[in-house]
């Protein structure tokens, strides 16, 4: 049966799933555009060409092949965005090695919970991150790292710099199988719990190619890269899709709307892709100061759009601002195509190679039609190969079917909405977080029996994660030695806003 939204692209090419390794594609994309820049650093101006950013990812796999990486090995990847830290995942690659996506923002036991027992012995990782989590790795194993930026105090863990890396010889990744993993990340949304969630190369080049041959573009993508490369939003739509349609990225440590703005204007950015907060905050900027032109499309994704933003982006920078639809173990799979940019609260329709239907969540062999609200199910050539926990994987799909966990509708013209989830998950800034990886930590603590995280509505920032806890009896403990306990071990938008002791739960 033919679906209705394909019509919204107005003819989607069908799409030829690859094999190759993202590299591969990409030393397609700059092989007439050497000495072109590929890759800025917003803070200094400096500049990555193609032939530069080639050459650096193939000193770091012949570095990482140095310290006995061998293919299948993981990685650790953990680094601020930077031009280094591009060429050194696309090096990790290249060295037929998988990348573990580790947030830079992640601290402590919970870096050491995604580190520990998986054999991980190198590391990628930016100073910063270095400096504050030498002894966390070493304690889970690493042995030495590659510190993408500066020339940090050794630590725990041996230390070995880009200088050092591009002295090494030069490892292209043609050894490299298409089949074999290339990512794990972390961000299990339809188990909703923390564990590693794997990716092939051919699923990720796939993916890339899927999304840039179906936004449609007609202007070469400078993109502004504000989400970590760890996340789908600042890897695949910020990073690679770009870079896939020889555009360029301008990569931006911290993100700052003033800073933005002048930026837009210095390099000539047109493609800025991030999550509504980031475009609340850089509409109200260009309405203060003024926006310079050149921006031709705005992407938002994580959490729902307000019509405001959508409205005021359009307004300040004369471009539409459109929404996705994805999630770790599918990367991206709807696209609300630009004709179509006026209609508000839609995640879009199905990308090119993407199959979707609704169904009901407690049947989901029942499929659901047209503006009836049900869970969505999807395939797709590049949706995850398997969580680590084989049971988690069985019941993330149904008869082939990807079970997302979020429900929706679709409209007449295809376009698909946002109506809830069913997965347990607390969205604070579009910032995934899962009740169930808070609740350990709460349970660790000696005087803490019982624990039940939710997310109390803001709509400033979406939800607030807090805690209901019940005391062991005898103990005694005040609620903010509970905040203190859990919040010194996780990253900033883990932590809870609040603890109620109480003496029973009732989720």
């Amino acid at each position: 049966m033919e679906r209705v939204w394909a019509k919204l692209f107005g003819g989607l090419p069908e799409l030829e799933p690859e094999t190759r390794p993202v590299f591969s594609l990409l030393d397609e994309a700059w092989a007439s555009r050497e000495g072109v820049c590929a890759a800025i650093q917003l803070e200094s101006g400096a500049c990555y060409t193609w032939g530069g950013l080639r050459l650096a990812s193939a000193k770091v796999a012949g570095l990482l092949r140095s310290l006995g990486v061998k293919p299948g090995s993981q990685v650790l990847f953990a680094s601020q965005n930077r031009v280094e830290a591009l060429a050194a995942l696309i090096g990790i690659w290249r060295a037929g090695a998988i990348a573990t996506l580790v947030d830079p923002l992640t601290i402590s036991e919970d870096l050491y919970y995604q580190l520990e027992g998986r054999g991980v012995e190198v590391g990628v990782v930016s100073q910063q991150f270095y400096e504050r989590e030498h002894s966390t790795m070493a304690k889970a194993g690493l042995k030495e790292v590659l510190v993408v930026d500066g020339q940090p105090r050794e630590g725990e863990v041996k230390v070995h710099t880009m200088g050092e890396a591009m002295r090494e010889n030069e490892v292209y990744g043609d050894d490299v199988e298409g089949t074999s993993r290339s990512v794990i990340m972390y961000y299990a949304g339809i188990a909703g719990r923390t564990m590693q969630v794997y990716h092939t190369h051919a699923a990720l080049s796939t993916t890339v190619k899927a999304l840039g041959v179906s936004m449609k573009l007609d202007f070469r993508p400078v993109s502004l890269v504000v989400a970590p490369m760890t996340h789908v939003l600042g890897l695949q739509v910020s990073t690679l899709t770009p870079l896939y349609l020889g555009g360029a990225v301008v990569m931006m440590q911290r993100w700052d709307e003033v800073t933005a703005l002048k930026a837009i204007k210095a390099y000539g950015i047109s493609y800025i892709a991030g999550a509504p907060t980031m475009h609340d905050s850089l509409v109200e900027a260009a309405r203060r100061l003024g926006a310079p032109p050149g921006v031709r499309l705005g992407l938002s994704g994580g959490a729902p759009l307000r019509p405001e933003t959508q409205d005021g982006f359009h307004s300040v920078f004369g471009a539409p601002l459109v929404q996705f639809y994805g999630m770790t173990e599918s990367w991206v799979l709807t696209y609300q195509p630009t004709s179509v940019w006026e209609v508000k609260g839609t995640v879009g329709a199905p990308i090119a190679g993407v199959d979707v239907k609704v169904v009901n969540p407690d049947n989901p062999s029942e499929e659901r039609g047209q503006g009836e609200v049900g869970e969505l199910l999807a395939k797709a050539p590049w949706l995850m190969e398997a969580y680590e926990d084989p049971e988690d994987t069985k019941r993330a799909f149904f008869d082939g079917w990807l079970r997302t966990g979020d429900l929706m509708s679709f409209d007449e013209r295809g376009l698909f909405y946002f109506r809830g989830v069913r997965k347990r998950m607390i969205k604070y800034k579009a910032y995934p977080i899962f009740p169930r990886d808070l609740e350990e930590v709460l349970r660790r603590h000696p005087a803490v029996e019982q624990a039940y995280v939710y997310g109390e509505k803001d709509p400033s920032v979406g939800e607030r994660p807090v805690a209901k806890v019940v005391l062991r009896p005898g103990s005694s403990v005040t609620e903010k030695e509970l905040l203190d306990f859990v919040n010194s071990r996780v990253a900033f938008y883990k932590k809870l806003h609040r603890v109620y002791i109480v003496d029973k739960i009732e989720a």
